[in-house]
C-alpha cells in the first residue's frame, strides 16, 4: 500500500505519479475509470468495450437468448 499526492490544474486534470500508471499498465492514450466507494475514488485501467458488453450479456445464468429488457437494478448489481 502506497500514498502518493497530485495537484489538480485549472481544467481539474491531475497528472498521475509514473509508478501508478506503470503499476496499472498505463500508456498514453490508455482509458480509466473512476468508480467511488466508501467515500474513496478507485481509478482502473479500462476493459475492453468488448469484454464489457459479453460481461453484461453473460453475467446472469438464468437468461436466455429470448430478448428480455433489463431491470435497472440489474444494470446498478452490474456496474457496482
Amino acid at each position: 500500500m502506497w500514498e502518493m499526492t497530485s495537484v489538480l490544474d485549472q481544467k481539474r486534470r491531475v497528472v498521475l505519479p509514473i509508478e501508478v500508471a506503470e503499476q496499472l499498465g498505463l500508456v498514453e492514450g490508455s482509458e480509466v475509470t473512476f468508480e467511488k466507494e466508501k467515500g474513496m475514488v478507485i481509478i482502473k485501467k479500462a476493459g475492453k468495450k468488448e469484454d464489457t458488453l459479453r460481461k453484461i450479456m453473460s453475467w446472469n445464468p438464468k437468461r436466455t437468448r429470448r430478448t428480455v429488457p433489463v431491470k435497472e437494478a440489474e444494470v446498478k448489481e452490474i456496474w457496482r
